[in-house]
């Protein structure tokens, strides 16, 4: 009998701990010991920081940069220490001591050498910006940086996450990319190609504060919807722009909470202006009056965002708070349109000149919400002017790729206008003519006052010239500001001590975010 009934307890005990763990299996995204689930808005298929330096820096926390920046856009020291001037076209940067790579290698002037010098042969774009022409290690805890030209942002231009400094054990014999080892709070355990999902572990050897999570998990889900739902159904987190128009519905789940942030992003539509009716700034002027900004921020935008009068978000040191903008005027519009040349002639609702109805196509992507239904009411907007507008979703890659062969009308997206904290960046990437032989634009004067940005030591100086700028921008229109951007961040209600950092892409993780259990 006693064997019988030890034999019928053992069997209950084993029942009961394969009911455990299988328990143990079925569990919320961020149960355990301090984890936290992100779901991420971009597919991601590279993880190398000189291409894709924001998720491996603000959103994997792997990496790190030379510089920081304060939520106000002010600099502020990282992996440096401090910086100076040494000449117009030398900079010495003192290095943090004591600061390992997560291999166990010592950060030092060699490692930042040789990282930057792969990251410029990597992306020839940070040389535009940064205009590094040397990099060398004068002893271990020293850089010296030159530039070809003079450039007052170089410190500045070393807070783009793209130069991300990275050992030399991140990559294989070839050069070829194995994994980011960076400095940063979290150590890149897993990558899964086919799906794009990061895993992270805290670094607890961490020169700064210690993140209070332990465990950091990235998954790809660039569909707005799927992002929400993931939410809802405890698979995620944390996340950030899911649909607009879930967004009141979002705040009224049990265990959700939804905010509201302004960042430094603008939608922008972006004209080929090498073609016509794009060349002709009457043209331009007439459609951005035909647009009603306030409508789209009120109804397709839900209030995520503001009507934007200029390439900056209000508030900003450098924004020319004096633009008038291109408020609604459809009668305004069509006037300009007539003048142009373009009129109805024949009564089909279309406007022609010389015969030649203006037919044009709107591309963006679908990624961030807010695109496609804006691209959706400007195509209604234009029909009140007599414009046929036609709208094509497709991948942002494929948009890029269609209009750098030059064969494109119009791209609507959601531009970056401080990746780089200082006025020049943004005038530099998109308004420089060296720069944007995509869309076409070439004022002299514009890109003197922008060699003259780039150049200026004194801000104030340096932020009037850049309102300079902006100010013939307007006078010519030659990109369409829509709207300032609203991030929309979700999360579960136990993620504490989140707080939103307007430099951000996207959105970026701090040490202090944990989980309240």
């Amino acid at each position: 009998m006693r064997i019988k009934s030890l034999s019928i307890v053992l069997c209950l005990l084993v029942i009961s701990l394969l009911f455990s763990t299988a328990g143990c299996g079925v569990k919320p995204a961020s149960s355990g010991n301090q984890s936290l689930v992100v779901g991420e808005i971009w597919k991601i298929d590279n993880i190398d920081p000189a291409t894709n330096g924001t998720l491996t820096m603000e959103k994997a926390l792997i990496t790190e940069t030379l510089v920081g920046t304060k939520p106000n856009f002010e600099l502020q020291p990282n992996l440096a220490s401090e910086w100076q001037r040494i000449d117009p076209n030398t900079w010495k940067f003192s290095l943090r001591k004591d600061v390992k790579f997560h291999d166990g290698t010592t950060f030092n002037a060699e490692a930042v050498k040789w990282s930057l010098l792969r990251a410029i042969q990597i992306n020839p774009q940070i040389v535009s910006f940064t205009k590094i022409k040397t990099v060398e290690a004068e002893n271990d805890g020293i850089v010296i940086i030159t530039t070809s030209t003079p450039n007052s942002d170089l410190p500045a231009s070393l807070h783009y996450s793209n130069t991300s400094i990275i050992a030399k054990s991140s990559v294989d014999k070839d050069g070829k990319m194995i994994r980011p080892i960076g400095t940063g709070a979290f150590k890149l355990e897993q990558y899964d190609p086919s799906t794009g999902d990061l895993k992270m572990s805290k670094n607890p050897d961490y020169w700064g504060t210690v993140s209070k999570l332990d465990n950091l998990e990235i998954r790809a889900l660039p569909d707005p919807n799927t992002r929400a739902l993931a939410l809802e159904k405890g698979e995620i987190d944390f996340t950030c722009d899911p649909p607009y128009n879930e967004l009141a519905r979002l705040e009224k789940v049990e265990g959700l909470k939804v905010e509201l942030n302004k960042t430094a992003r603008t939608y922008i539509i972006e004209m080929n202006l090498n073609e016509a009716p794009f060349n002709d700034v009457r043209v331009r002027k007439a459609m951005s009056y035909g647009i009603d900004r306030e409508s789209i921020v009120k109804n397709v935008l839900f209030g995520c965002g503001e009507a934007a009068k200029g390439p900056y978000m209000p508030g900003m040191a450098w924004t020319n708070e004096n633009l008038k903008g291109y408020p609604y005027n459809p009668a305004k519009a069509k006037q300009l349109l007539a003048e142009a040349g373009w009129q109805d002639s024949d009564g089909d609702g279309i406007v022609d000149h010389n015969g030649k109805p203006m037919r044009i196509t709107l591309m963006t992507y679908p990624q961030r919400p807010g695109l496609p239904p804006m691209a959706e009411a400007v195509q209604a907007q234009f029909k009140n002017l007599g414009i046929d507008l036609k709208t094509e979703i497709m991948d942002s890659s494929a948009m890029s790729n269609i209009a750098a062969k030059g064969k494109w009308d119009m791209k609507m997206s959601a531009f970056a206008t401080a990746m780089i904290p200082s006025p020049s960046y943004h005038l530099n990437i998109l308004y420089y003519s060296k720069n944007n032989k995509v869309i076409g634009y070439n004022n002299p004067d514009v890109d003197r006052l922008i060699d003259q940005c780039m150049v200026e030591e004194d801000q104030q100086k340096k932020y009037a010239l850049s309102k300079q700028v902006q100010q013939i921008l307007e006078d010519e229109e030659p990109v369409l500001p829509i709207a300032y951007y609203g991030v929309a961040v979700a999360m579960k209600s136990r993620v504490n001590n989140f707080v939103f950092n307007p430099t951000a892409h996207d959105y970026m993780l701090t040490n202090e975010v944990n989980i309240k259990e």
